[in-house]
């Protein structure tokens, strides 16, 4: 699929966002019903060993009711305890029990422990007791009437705030956004987007550098904004200049991205996928491994809140089957887990070459060097220290996966057209051959070719045929369905696969297709011209294998060459 879909408009789903946090609290509402029952068991156990230790020391024969394996049981409990607060609101709770958890590890059980350690263990465990105890808001980080902010939500992730005084420039820019499924509001000035921020605040503001004439009123203004909104929203400068002193200015100001006029479109549009903002692309997934359940339900809960999609894996044995089915962006995987350590699954995923690059976020309540030194050389990408909280957690795996899924698209993506390029494309060809065949559907490839791009080239300059490519690769994406996938086959030909379509639907598209490119004029120092294109097309079936349906859809585009060009010819052949 193209790097830039086209995207649909989006408002904000309050009903949506409010389930998701009721789902939340459902969740932490579980989570607090359990808290007696675990730290009764914390509390027993080593009740029962302190009064086996204690009667050993002394001499008399006593046969203590605790086992090896209950002292594990009470060590793993808290283990989960130290994780699971922050997630439910309970940071003080986690906190304790990490301290807890750290005391115990030095002891094997009771018998290994210090005087010192046994009083820290006692009076650790009185304090978790005195903070169940709480009422839940005076120890609970999450109120339940919280709301997640706009600004953290995919809700409002199309919207784009533009401060332009140039109305042409302005009006361009809103137009060509729009056509990929932005919403843009343009205001002449920032006091005037400072009062649409009070009522909403987009996913990135773009803002003219030198407004009202000001060599650096944008800067200024926008430097006032970020002083109040600070970390609310992505800021892209637009500038006449291109010097140290105008970056400086505009990096001060919160810039992320600076782009000179006249402005290349394609730059802009990259540019607002870099600073993340919220296209309608695939949401971002994520498979989270956690042997706590409900702990893991909770992370899953978060990031649902934020748009994105998360699969929870309750058995360690599946993770390979859900792995390639579900094709997560991200693997957030717990360290120790008692069946399997996070470090042996993320071992048994890389021994897949295609899973070699994909992100693994380790979570863990210690931060032992040893082992992450172990997780960097299987490839791991972030440590979390657990307890962690909603915010932390979605900042670390959304900027993970952006970071993925950027470095994905740079090796798969055609720099010039934002298109798919040849190899990408041909793989994608692969897929949905095989995908046809499998569920007996068909499919459409189109071969399309620019008349006469040498002499657009000889006559006009390579600039100019540069924007010949981006004008046709901007018509593909804004006319096609987000179903279709097109690449850059190569030079001035491009590729487009149609799934679910017949010949003939086909035919009429790529004619429908071919007339409003012949509309559009190309702009150039020597006048205004157009140009059109040729088409081939081919179908599965009766071609069904990938080198006969591109061999096929080839040869239909050489002989609408043949006929004269600008028009659009189906091999209808049986190979």
């Amino acid at each position: 699929m193209s790097k830039y879909k086209t995207a649909k408009s989006r408002l904000p789903n309050t009903g949506e966002q409010q389930g998701k946090l009721q789902q939340l609290q459902a969740l932490r509402s579980d989570y607090v019903t359990q808290l007696p029952a675990k730290l009764a068991l914390i509390k027993q156990v080593w009740r029962d060993s302190i009064v086996g230790s204690q009667a050993n020391n002394s001499g008399a024969e006593v046969c203590s009711t605790t086992t090896v394996e209950d002292f594990r049981q009470m060590v793993e409990t808290v283990h989960n305890l130290a994780g699971s607060g922050g997630v439910f609101g309970n940071t003080l709770l986690s906190e304790l029990a990490k301290k807890l958890e750290v005391t115990l590890s030095r002891c094997n059980d009771s018998m290994g422990c210090t005087v010192s350690d046994r009083a820290a263990i006692g009076k650790l465990i009185r304090e978790m007791e005195t903070v169940l105890k709480l009422a839940p808001s005076e120890c609970s980080d999450l109120d339940p009437g919280d709301t997640l902010p706009a600004w953290e939500t995919p809700l409002g992730g199309q919207l784009v705030y533009l401060i332009e005084d140039d109305s042409e420039l302005g009006c361009e820019i809103q137009q060509k956004l729009q056509s990929y499924g932005y919403t843009v509001s343009v205001f002449n000035d920032i006091a005037r987007a400072e009062q649409a921020l009070l009522a909403f605040c987009p996913a990135a503001m773009i803002v003219d550098f030198n407004l009202s004439n000001d060599e650096r009123a944008g800067a200024w203004e926008s430097n006032n904004y970020t002083l109040r909104f600070k970390n609310k929203t992505s800021l892209i400068f637009i500038s006449d200049r291109d010097d140290w002193v105008a970056r400086l200015a505009a990096a001060r100001a919160g810039c992320q991205v600076y782009l000179s006029k006249p402005l290349d479109f394609v730059d802009l549009l990259n540019s607002l996928d870099a600073v993340g903002l919220w296209t309608d692309e695939d949401p971002y997934r994520v498979l989270i491994v956690d042997d706590e359940v409900a702990l893991a339900q909770g992370y899953a809960a978060i990031l649902r809140g934020a748009g994105m999609e998360a699969l929870v894996v309750e058995d360690v044995t599946r993770i390979i089957m859900l792995v390639s089915e579900f094709q997560p962006d991200l693997i957030l995987m717990d360290v120790n887990m008692p069946e399997c350590s996070g470090l042996e699954a993320a071992a048994v995923i890389r021994q897949t070459n295609e899973w070699i690059s994909i992100p693994i976020v380790f979570l863990s309540t210690g931060d032992d060097v040893s082992w992450k030194m172990e997780a960097l050389k299987l490839g791991g990408d972030d440590f979390l220290t657990k307890p962690i909280n909603a915010e932390s957690l979605r900042v670390a795996v959304r900027t993970r996966i952006r970071r993925f899924r950027k470095l994905r698209s740079r090796m798969q993506i055609d720099m010039l057209s934002g298109l798919l390029n040849h190899a990408t494309l041909k793989t994608h060809l692969k897929s949905e051959v095989s995908r046809c065949l499998r569920h007996d559907t068909g499919l459409v490839f189109a071969m399309i070719d620019i008349d006469h791009f040498k002499l657009v080239n000889d006559n006009y300059g390579h600039p100019v045929g540069d924007e010949v490519i981006k004008n046709i690769s901007c018509l593909l994406v804004q006319r096609l369905r987000q179903s279709d996938i097109v690449g850059r086959y190569g030079g001035e030909e491009f590729a487009i696969i149609l799934p679910d379509t017949s010949l003939e639907a086909a035919c009429v598209l790529m004619d429908n297709l071919r007339e409003q490119f012949a509309m559009i004029k190309h702009r150039c120092s020597k006048g205004d011209f157009s140009c059109t294109f040729s088409v081939g097309l081919a179908a599965l079936p009766p071609y069904n294998e990938v080198d006969e349906l591109v061999d096929a859809a080839d040869q239909a585009l050489y002989r609408a060459k043949d006929e004269g060009r600008n028009r659009t010819c189906a091999n209808e052949g049986s190979g």
